[in-house]
């Protein structure tokens, strides 16, 4: 293949840290009809090296316009790196959609090397989810007045409380809880006109705590509450024999 016709697209390198044109070796693409609503979809798995650093990466993207059905041209979503290194993703259906939808932009932004903006969106997402723990609080009042005093019944948490509260309803640790008012740091200096540099290293580590935390909370709670289900079912199986 000669220089001129190599194809390349745009993926996030995980070693060089930064979106490269990464050198294309291989593409597999799937096109057709959902039959149950008529409409078209597809998608697109791409094979490359960085063309940096060499690395094997492996990207996936989707059709967002049609041409000729909803659209004058074709136009296809960003790649999303799959291998290696995919995208984090959990498996509670508890899990709000505001706060998914914020880790998702964070995860872009990163892409982009927009690391404020990163802070910004991974602590939207901590906050989302104090305050749907607390909100659902095991049909109980979780303590928040009393780390919040004067605190209007109808305002939203917001994010230094909730984390409070979380530490004083037991559902975080200490260690958590110091760990998430590192991120909370990070996103009030995002939040402001200061003249401040976040580091890619510092808003991915934030990142993984932000995973770790929603893990811990809905992902591990929900294979804990599935154990102790099948647990149960056997203890009651082995008293009636």
């Amino acid at each position: 293949m000669s220089a001129s016709s190599a194809k390349t697209f745009i993926v996030d390198c995980h070693i060089c840290r930064a979106k490269v044109a990464a050198n294309e070796t291989g593409r597999a693409e799937h096109l057709g009809v959902i039959p149950d609503i008529e409409e078209p979809f597809g998608e697109r798995v791409h094979v490359g090296t960085c063309p940096s650093c060499n690395t094997i990466l492996v990207g996936h993207c989707t059709q967002l316009d049609f041409e000729g059905y909803d659209a004058p041209e074709d136009r296809w979503s960003d790649v999303e790196r799959v291998f290696p290194k995919p995208a984090k993703a959990f498996s509670s259906d508890r899990i709000p959609r505001v706060l998914t939808d914020s880790l998702t932009e964070a995860a872009r932004s990163l892409q982009a090397n927009a690391n404020m903006a990163a802070c910004l969106m991974l602590g939207r997402a901590l906050e989302a989810l104090c305050r749907d723990v607390l909100d659902n609080f095991n049909g109980k009042q979780p303590k928040i007045a009393a780390v919040a005093p004067g605190r209007p019944s109808k305002r939203p948490i917001m994010l230094g409380e909730g984390l409070k509260a979380l530490r004083e309803n037991k559902v975080i640790d200490d260690r958590l809880y110091d760990w998430s008012q590192q991120l909370r740091a990070f996103r009030n200096l995002a939040a402001h006109p200061e003249d401040v540099a976040i580091s890619r290293e510092d808003a991915e580590d934030l990142q993984t705590f932000v995973y770790a935390i929603v893990e811990y909370i809905y992902d591990l709670a929900d294979r804990y509450r599935e154990f102790s289900e099948r647990a149960a079912a056997r203890r009651k199986v082995t008293k009636s024999t």
